[in-house]
């Protein structure tokens, strides 16, 4: 599990002012809300008194967070500012009260901290059609998974589980047979990996016909992961010989995947559209309404998937070694960029869901 990195704490909507919300990241027990000022802070959520969840308190005046146990009182910098039981003149606050802080940037719409020990590499990333009016936008709420975070990175980069997963929604035997482009590299100091796939007068699956109401047509789809917290969807649609014309259409979906720990993590989705854009199946109805309303079924499908993966991790891999083929490319790549993650912050063990390679690695093979 990767703690030096930029994770979603939540949209930025989730998070009223005068509201307390408590999160686990990464491992750590986290308590972030908004100051009165709009600024989202965030602070290890054991009180430095008894360990007790801070999540639990309440905000009083002075945007100062009070632990419900024993009425510690903290402000957003982690200073004890108040001890109830200091009532005798002369007492003075520890200095050792005080909580850990955790970085937090809010940008595009979207809420991100660092829960790593090493500062910050860099900004966020960037979700620009999030915050944009040019964009017409739909944000899920979160989804607890039962499942380590990696399941979902690379449920999210091989398609080819269109068929048979998504037989008769999205998916079709034909997605399994679709070139795979991979482009790696580093933007702003966050490595990122993308896959592309392109389609030439392609039999459309029923829910992206029944979206952009053509039987055949051309498509571009490219998946990106941008570090370990974030996937970057684009989807383009035309009819044949007609992408980049006044024709397309298409969508960006963003996914944020934010780790609890091994075996748990929080799947957001936030799906955008160019303002205006019509839904082909429903007059009258955007084009970004399309999309989400068919989603459940699909997400309910992936979920299903890498939560039953999960399970097999409570046997001991004696005798097992997975098989891949050609189209799990990305997905290789994907386990390497996060293992060096990983091996860059010096944890001590083998993940879960790692490349083969460092499987062998950290058994000493």
């Amino acid at each position: 599990m990767i703690r030096n990195a930029w994770y979603v704490a939540g949209f930025s909507q989730e998070f009223a002012a005068g509201t307390i919300c408590g999160q686990v990241i990464a491992g750590r027990p986290l308590v972030v809300w908004r100051t009165r000022a709009g600024e989202a802070v965030a602070l290890d959520a054991r009180c430095a008194h008894k360990r007790f969840p801070l999540w639990e308190g309440r905000l009083l005046d002075g945007d100062v967070l009070e632990c419900a146990y024993h009425g510690f009182a903290y402000d957003p910098a982690g200073r004890c500012v108040a001890i109830p039981a200091l009532h005798e003149q002369g007492e003075k606050i520890p200095q050792t009260a005080r909580q850990r802080t955790f970085p937090v940037t809010e940008q595009d719409g979207v809420v991100w901290l660092w829960p790593g020990d090493s500062p910050p590499a860099g900004a966020p990333p960037r979700t620009p059609e999030i915050g944009s009016g040019d964009w017409e936008t739909i944000s899920t709420e979160p989804m607890e998974i039962a499942a380590n975070a990696r399941l979902l990175i690379e449920n999210l980069f091989d398609l080819t589980h269109f068929y048979p997963l998504h037989a008769g929604n999205i998916g079709s035997l034909a997605d399994a047979r679709v070139p795979v482009e991979i482009e790696r590299g580093e933007r702003d100091g966050i490595p990122y990996l993308k896959t592309i796939r392109r389609r030439h007068s392609f039999t459309l699956p029923p829910m992206t016909r029944d979206r952009f109401g053509l039987e055949v047509a051309d498509q571009v789809q490219e998946h990106a992961m941008v570090g370990p917290g974030l996937f970057h969807v684009v989807v383009r649609v035309a009819p044949p010989g007609r992408l980049g014309s006044g024709e397309e259409q298409g969508f960006v979906l963003y996914q944020s995947i934010t780790p609890r720990d091994e075996s748990h993590h929080v799947w957001r989705r936030s799906t955008s559209c160019k303002a205006g854009t019509g839904w082909a199946g429903s007059p009258g109805r955007s084009l970004v309404e399309a999309i989400v309303a068919g989603a459940p079924t699909v997400i309910e499908q992936d979920r299903w998937a890498i939560e039953e993966q999960q399970k097999m991790f409570a046997y001991p891999d004696e005798g097992y070694r997975e098989v891949h083929i050609r189209t799990d490319g990305a997905v290789v790549m994907a386990r390497r960029i996060l293992d060096d993650m990983e091996a860059a912050e010096g944890l001590a063990g083998p993940s879960q869901v790692q490349s083969q390679r460092a499987r062998r690695a950290a058994d000493g093979a």
